[in-house]
């Protein structure tokens, strides 16, 4: 992996993302980041109940 001192979080962001090929285009890059970064915040008891439900489903 190349070095990444000097660069912004973002800018490490999209290198390991292309290093790892996970992006198709810059646009959909941009999009998921967005989407990320606008996602709301979960509580402690949300994300328990999510946990719940998620071995819930695996069980069935």
């Amino acid at each position: 992996m190349p070095k990444s001192e000097g660069k912004s979080q973002i800018e490490k962001f999209r290198e390991a993302a292309r290093e790892l090929k996970t992006d198709q285009s810059d646009a959909a890059f941009e999009a998921v980041v967005d989407k990320i970064a606008h996602a709301p915040k979960l509580t402690n008891e949300q994300i328990k109940e999510l946990v719940r439900r998620k071995r819930e489903a695996d069980r069935e």
